[in-house]
């Protein structure tokens, strides 16, 4: 498969060995592959980005970068600052936030601290530019604008052409000689990045924790879904494909250079304007050209490890819980579970304890339940009661319905593709159901479908299914949409009072405001969150989970998904068609940190693979030569490492708690603790411990090798 990156490799490394080796003093700045989106990638891709940027830097200059330069993407995670840090990176330049429509960013310099509590150091340069002419009055604006004086008085000038390249002028470059030493301007100093944030360092700086939340550009968590979901699609695939070369699940594995090419495919359309939405038509036919690619490849490495003539089925689970799913086999629907971090064939549940059942009631109703969950529409199609039974607690408010689907207005202000406006809610307007009928029904699953007409923009159909066993309610929205500047969503109005809900980000979790107390709160109308949101009381909670939606909002009591837009610019055509959305309903008893949302999630998004596997390996009993005892913590990634025949496991704390994690390593292998880019110069012997203490969000990554590293 071609390379993603070939056809620049040339361009880059005549730039960076001409001009960021040589001008900017030997420190190269993009420790990425690109300038990525930080709201949708998983942390498995970021890490990744930073992985493959160093190794290009360390291949070529023989350094790492310590500066991040970011200047444009649309928002900056929660969880970046302990990704940075773990690659080798101390220092993050961007100046996006100058663009807030709302509240204005309170700093210029400042110590950023991550979720966990890392912390490096940025600076957004107060000319609130990454273009800059190098007038007068671009200098003084940039340092009246300054919002840390006294703090430091140092701050960084960008100066050239910079969004449609093209670089600085001989015009700047003798503007800036002739202002250095100008009586009534700051003094003008040129001096390479790594200098001026030394220099910073030397300040008495503010700290700001969390997520950088960038108030425009909301509406890119929604746009282009099909790309988005081909984007979650392949991270997992890829946790599939480097699990089975960690356990060494066939002779005829995937090489380094193959799995390396399939990342970079993934990681090229991360672009910060491929992946969020907002670039041309042919870019996308581009990056759906590119998943074709990526869904061949895939195919033929994982068809290549069958064996010739004797093989078995398997069902691979890389994760570190216990997994029970329901798959169709030739014989029906069948409940099977895997034990954690394994390839084994399926184990049939044969005797179902907990069976799936679906009736009409007497009033015309029809009810679906389980053990966990009892659901109740009426007539019409309506979702009038989801009842938790262990609990006895009911979810949906009296007069309410869950599963509503709606249709705001989308006009924004500025650029169609990128912004969602806060006016958009005004303009709600509510499709009821109709036609339900009973599709299934069967012991380990049922299912109802109900018909949505959604007038003029489409047509719609949802799924609601509920397995065995299961501890959610799943929903699978089949939609023909053909809406211009509309904005579709799916509600849940909830029986569940809380002032702030919980999002999932790379790695962790955020807390947002349910309220509009303040200009900060009511600017956060449409936010950005991955496989899951929540809103909880101390003893109770709900939560939903998405496959591919990024763009959540949730208001009092009512969690709202975005499903579709349909902007006109710069592509006329984005989303318009075919789609299918599948989303689903957790109720809990108990707090987040004890429901399990983040393991269910991964379970719902992220189904057991089934594939054929040689009769010799299975034999022989796959396994790691390193186990994770422990379900507090999530094994994110299993994979070969990155040089030698070691293995790579990948793990987190999910909820915000410190947790002791047991870890068992085989006889003649030994245990490492290192960085995300794996450096052998960051290796901690872990030989004499056997478990892990693992601090809030953390992410950690252990190598297991049969050598002595170091």
């Amino acid at each position: 498969m071609e390379d993603p990156f070939t056809p620049y490799h040339h361009f880059l490394l005549l730039i960076g060995k001409a001009f960021l080796f040589s001008l900017l003093r030997r420190k190269p700045l993009l420790p990425l592959s690109l300038f990525q989106d930080t709201n949708v990638p998983s942390s498995e891709s970021m890490i990744r980005q930073f992985l493959y940027g160093q190794k290009f830097y360390r291949e070529e200059f023989g350094v790492f970068s310590n500066i991040l330069w970011l200047p444009d993407t649309f928002g900056y995670s929660g969880q970046l600052p302990q990704i940075m840090q773990q690659c080798g990176v101390e220092f993050f330049l961007s100046q996006k936030l100058s663009w807030n429509l709302t509240n204005t960013f309170p700093h210029n310099t400042f110590y950023w601290k991550g979720i966990d509590g890392s912390r490096v150091l940025a600076h957004f340069p107060p000319g609130d530019t990454y273009e800059s002419n190098v007038t007068v009055k671009d200098i003084l604006k940039s340092a009246r604008n300054n919002k840390d004086q006294g703090r430091t008085h140092d701050h960084m000038l960008l100066f050239g052409y910079g969004d449609g390249g093209g670089g600085p002028t001989s015009d700047m470059v003798e503007r800036l000689d002739r202002l250095q030493n100008v009586k009534g301007l700051p003094r003008i100093v040129r001096t390479g990045p790594t200098e001026f944030f030394e220099t910073l360092e030397k300040g008495l700086l503010c700290e700001w924790w969390g997520e950088l939340y960038f108030e425009m550009h909301r509406g890119t968590y929604t746009t282009h879904a099909k790309l988005k979901e081909s984007n979650r699609r392949c991270e997992f695939q890829m946790t599939d494909l480097e699990f089975l070369s960690a356990i060494a699940a066939a002779d005829k594995l995937p090489t380094a250079s193959e799995v390396e090419q399939l990342w970079k495919l993934i990681l090229f359309n991360q672009f910060h304007d491929i992946l969020p939405g907002s670039s041309i038509e042919q870019v996308f036919k581009d990056a759906v050209h590119d998943y074709d690619n990526f869904a061949k490849e895939y195919t033929m490495i994982m068809d290549r490890m069958r064996d010739a003539d004797d093989n078995t089925p398997v069902v691979v689970n890389p994760y570190n819980w216990k997994r029970a799913q329901v798959i169709e086999t030739d014989k029906g629907l069948r409940l099977i579970e895997a034990q954690p971090m394994s390839a084994t064939p399926p184990k049939q549940i044969d005797v179902v304890p907990d069976k799936a059942g679906i009736f009409k009631l007497d009033n015309g109703n029809t009810c679906m339940c389980n053990s966990i969950i009892k659901c109740v529409f009426d007539a019409q199609g309506r979702m009038i009661s989801l009842l938790h039974k262990p609990s006895k607690r009911e979810c949906i408010p009296a007069g309410s319905y869950g599963n509503t689907l709606v249709i705001h207005d989308d006009i924004p202000l500025f650029w169609d593709a990128w912004d969602v406006m806060e006016y958009h809610l005004q303009t709600r307007e509510v499709f009821e159901p109709r036609d339900l009928h009973v599709i299934l029904e069967d012991p380990v699953r049922c299912a109802v479908r109900v018909g949505v007409d959604l007038g003029q923009w489409g047509n719609a159909n949802v799924e609601v299914v509920l397995d065995a066993g299961c501890p959610y309610l799943k929903f699978k929205l089949e939609v023909s949409w053909s809406g211009k500047h509309k904005f579709l969503k799916v509600e849940f109005p909830l029986t569940v009072t809380a002032m702030e809900a919980e999002y999932e980000i790379q790695a962790g979790l955020v807390k947002r405001p349910t309220h509009f107390n303040t200009s900060w709160d009511s600017a956060r109308f449409e936010v950005s969150g991955h496989k899951w949101a929540h809103l909880g009381e101390p003893n109770f909670g709900v939560g939903v989970f998405t496959k591919s939606k990024y763009g959540y909002s949730a208001s009092s009591n009512k969690i709202t998904i975005s499903l579709l837009r349909s902007s006109t610019a710069p592509d006329a055509n984005a989303d318009i068609g075919d789609h299918v959305i599948e989303y689903a309903l957790f109720p809990h008893v108990g707090a987040l940190y004890t429901s399990a949302i983040a393991r269910h999630a991964f379970d719902f998004n992220h189904s057991m693979t089934t594939i054929l596997l040689p009769t010799s390996r299975i034999d022989g009993n796959l396994e790691l030569p390193v186990v994770i005892d422990s379900t507090d913590v999530i094994v994110q990634s299993v994979k070969p490492s990155e040089e030698g025949d070691g293995i790579v496991v990948r793990l987190y704390e999910p909820y915000g708690s410190t947790v002791t994690v047991p870890v068992r390593v085989k006889d003649g292998f030994k245990l490492y603790r290192t960085n995300a880019v794996e450096d052998v110069n960051k290796m901690e012997n872990l030989e004499l411990e056997n478990v892990l203490k693992v601090k809030p969000f953390e992410i950690v990554t252990l190598l297991c090798s049969p050598h002595m590293i170091g």
